[in-house]
């Protein structure tokens, strides 16, 4: 059964680019260049997947999510946006995509082949969305450092924001470092931290808060994340 995309940019580029490239893999692909072009189309064909910009003309991409969750629940959502976001910017773009049902959020700019494994992945092997929230992209990509690594030798105090017992708490960890540099840090701690999640650190790192771009467990009870300063 083909599968049937919508590719919302006002980028003239990006729009044919995806779609000379996802139509190669046999799926059946649909571009607007506006919200309400993209409204337009959602009215008489029911999409698969939609990969959203953020930017539009006259819509905000996370706005014309609601929309498309609102009158499509099934469809599954991808969000396009700059990898140079601010700390504010990025954060809330998360925060708010996560809360509408995207499935991932992808930063520009990308390669062609490595949005087409997420599409492939999202509707050929049918990933459930719910698995989690994703960052994909160049943008998020553990690659070459601007500066040299070094370890912060005590431990490391953060926060983060929960839901316990019905309300959202913000509490209070440690961790230490096993990589510090001016884009981000890494750390070991006994709190399963994950992808998307947003945390804070206190005075010995000026209070700088980060978003968790990937988590492992290494050990029983101990965790290793990446964070990407903001």
């Amino acid at each position: 059964m083909h599968k049937n995309i919508l590719v919302v940019d006002d980028n003239e580029l990006i729009r044919f680019g995806l779609a000379k490239a996802l139509s190669h893999e046999s799926f059946e692909v649909a571009t607007a260049d506006t919200g309400a072009a993209a409204l337009e189309k959602l009215c008489s064909c029911r999409y698969d997947l939609c990969l959203l910009d953020i930017d539009l003309p006259d819509f905000n991409g996370l706005e014309l999510l609601k929309f498309i969750k609102d009158m499509c629940p099934a469809t599954k959502a991808v969000i396009m946006t700059a990898g140079s976001c601010n700390s504010s910017h990025l954060c809330g773009n998360i925060q708010e995509a996560t809360a509408s049902g995207a499935c991932r959020l992808i930063a520009k700019p990308f390669s062609l082949c490595e949005i087409t494994e997420v599409v492939r992945k999202l509707l050929d092997q049918d990933e459930d969305c719910q698995a989690g929230f994703r960052f994909t992209g160049s943008g998020f990509a553990r690659c070459g450092r601007k500066s040299q690594r070094r370890v912060f030798p005590d431990d490391i105090n953060f926060s983060m924001t929960l839901i316990a017992d019905g309300e959202s708490k913000r509490m209070n960890f440690q961790a230490k470092s096993f990589d510090l540099n001016e884009e981000g840090i890494g750390l070991l701690t006994d709190f399963p931290l994950k992808i998307s999640q947003i945390i804070g650190f206190e005075a010995e790192l000026d209070n700088r808060s980060g978003v968790v771009v990937w988590s492992s467990m290494v050990a029983e009870g101990t965790y290793r994340a990446g964070i990407k300063f903001a």
